[in-house]
């Protein structure tokens, strides 16, 4: 029962990706990691005419991108005039829907360190193409959120960020923690224990493989984004079950610590992790719409030379 309880905790967690059907379908283009395997990402252009990029990160498990209709839904109304991009996790195939059977290479290479290299190596590519203006915004739901703020300061293109039902102000593993029950502390700290000495792909515990503990459990994502400057949207539910409010809390206060500019921190009162409130009614519509706006009332300069 607690191995059923932790696994949907961290399906959950960091998983939520926005929602209207993409203008075209999108199409697939595979690059070659450094180890020789194979990375596939999905472009839906808005127009052959030069346009900026929505670089979305879809949440924590092992089903492909591709197949988050959150994504497709909420992408075109974030922003509307973008060409979108996905990036598929290492070892995640192509339609790949079946969270409970998650491939070798999956566990043994799916850390959030691992996705920000692929976006990486992404972005690189995309540079060399026509279409794209320069202008770059990065958003991120829940373990998203986490690759998103990393990210961002790392690409000079980046225009604006949004993370979303993402606690990235504490360290994950205090974050996961805290949402946990409390009888299941222990166990929890043993196996973090056991994950740092030993991390290992070949043993998974709560929907994780130990690798994926030992690399992610210390990162407090909000500190990547101290020293930059372009816009930063912070939306967070104020019930959050699986990212608790105040580690949301916690990043607007590290950024107002450090002084960071242009940094913008949304509450939903009575909302959860998933923006349902308490009577089960989905606001999603309207928060995006929200971000949108917020979105378009940016300054957001092309990067072309």
């Amino acid at each position: 029962m607690m191995k059923r309880l932790f696994a949907t905790l961290f399906a959950v967690f960091i998983a939520v990706s926005p929602p209207t059907a993409l203008a075209a379908q999108p199409s697939s283009h595979q690059l070659v990691r450094v180890d020789q395997s194979e990375l596939t990402y999905h472009l839906s252009q808005r127009t052959e005419d030069p346009q900026g990029i929505l670089l979305m990160f879809q949440g924590s498990g092992c089903n492909s991108v591709a197949t988050n209709e959150n994504i497709s839904l909420f992408g075109p109304i974030i922003a509307p005039d973008h060409a979108i991009v996905t990036i598929e996790k290492y070892g995640v195939a192509v339609g790949a829907t079946d969270p409970e059977n998650c491939s070798e290479d999956y566990w043994e290479h799916a850390t959030i360190q691992q996705r920000i290299i692929d976006a990486l190596q992404v972005i690189a590519s995309l540079r060399g193409q026509d279409w794209w203006d320069g202008d770059l915004v990065v958003f991120g739901g829940s373990e998203g959120g986490a690759v998103a703020a990393m990210l961002a300061p790392l690409v000079p293109e980046t225009d604006a960020a949004i993370i979303f039902s993402s606690g990235i102000g504490w360290p994950v593993g205090d974050m996961i923690r805290a949402a946990i029950p409390p009888q299941a502390g222990e166990e929890f700290d043993t196996v973090i224990a056991s994950a740092r000495a030993n991390p290992t792909g070949s043993i998974q515990w709560g929907g994780a493989s130990y690798r994926w503990w030992a690399n992610s459990v210390d990162l407090v994502p909000a500190l990547a984004l101290v020293g930059s400057d372009f816009p930063l949207l912070l939306v967070h539910g104020e019930r959050d079950q699986f990212a608790p409010v105040e580690t949301a809390r916690a990043s607007q206060q590290i950024w107002v610590e450090h002084n960071r500019p242009n940094t913008t921190y949304r509450e939903y009162a009575g909302h959860d992790h998933f923006m349902v409130d308490a009577e089960g009614t989905n606001h999603n519509i309207e928060v995006f719409a929200d971000i949108a706006e917020w979105l378009d009332g940016q300054t957001i300069s092309t990067n072309q030379d």
